[in-house]
């Protein structure tokens, strides 16, 4: 028979897990309802409407994946599912208002989520400095370089979002490459089958390329290669690898430039280097 003060400590932990459950599923279906809001009847709409719906939930997904591979404590992975569910909170209300996802022609979706995430209170139940961490991972996940002024705990979960978003991102990219329809997945740009020099200069030195360099798809597509010197996360490099990602990314984009197979050959060998160890 259990004794007086373990009982209750087990009823609060229940209580707890209980809570977490419910305000899960009540976060879920708002996100929801809050990307249905914006469905118009316009089949374009629709189609980019339920590509971020579906792409948000399972970033989720891949969130909780990683935080269990990487130890993460019961905080944390709340702290991480709640920032994965709102990172791309502002999808919707970007590509209803300007057609596209590029944020060079329309807002910057992070700095645009954090907004909609302050406003819309959904960290109200949270004390502040969990809402910080949260805040800063919704904020920041888009950056080229993450900031270097933040709290361990705002980094921590930051990386997990981003490694999460690029692990579900990847055979978004690799699906449209086989079956090409939805432009707005590639910003867009036309495919002219050039890779531009500054992309591939980047690429090289190991450095994400700059959005405004790129000139057509396959500078889109190519800079992808860049995001395996971005992951930071031991599993998440590991996953990377198990799913043949950056493998199946070069197979499916033009023979020529052969500088593709360099860097091919540059991020294998950095992802199971980094797979060995963590962040």
């Amino acid at each position: 028979m259990r004794k007086p003060r373990f009982r209750k400590l087990h009823y609060v932990f229940c209580a707890i897990i209980f809570y977490s459950v419910m305000k899960t599923t009540e976060l879920k279906a708002f996100f929801s309802e809050y990307a249905g809001s914006f469905e118009t009847g316009d089949a374009d709409v629709s189609r980019n409407v339920a590509l971020k719906h579906d792409h948000t939930l399972r970033v989720a997904e891949e969130a909780a994946r990683l935080a269990a591979a990487e130890g993460f404590s019961g905080r944390e992975s709340r702290l991480l599912a709640r920032a994965a569910l709102f990172h791309d909170l502002s999808r919707f209300e970007q590509y209803s208002r300007f057609r596209t996802f590029c944020d060079a022609e329309s807002f910057d979706h992070g700095e645009r989520s954090y907004e909609l995430v302050r406003e819309k209170e959904l960290l109200a139940d949270l004390p502040e400095e969990e809402q910080k961490t949260v805040l800063a991972a919704v904020r920041f996940h888009n950056r080229r370089e993450v900031p270097a002024d933040l709290s361990c705990a705002e980094r921590k979960i930051l990386l997990a979002v981003r490694d999460a978003d690029k692990l579900d991102i990847m055979p978004i990219l690799l699906a449209h490459l086989r079956e090409p329809g939805n432009a707005a997945i590639v910003y867009g740009l036309p495919e002219t089958g050039i890779l531009s020099p500054e992309v591939g200069r980047a690429l090289l030195a190991g450095k994400s390329p700059d959005n405004r360099d790129f000139k057509s798809s396959l500078d889109f597509l190519a800079a992808k290669f860049s995001w395996g010197f971005d992951l930071n996360y031991g599993w998440t490099c590991r996953e990377f690898l198990d799913r043949d990602y950056m493998g199946r990314l070069r197979a499916l984009l033009p023979e020529k430039p052969e500088i593709l197979d360099d860097v091919l050959h540059r991020v294998l060998s950095y992802l199971k280097k980094k797979g060995e160890r963590s962040c």
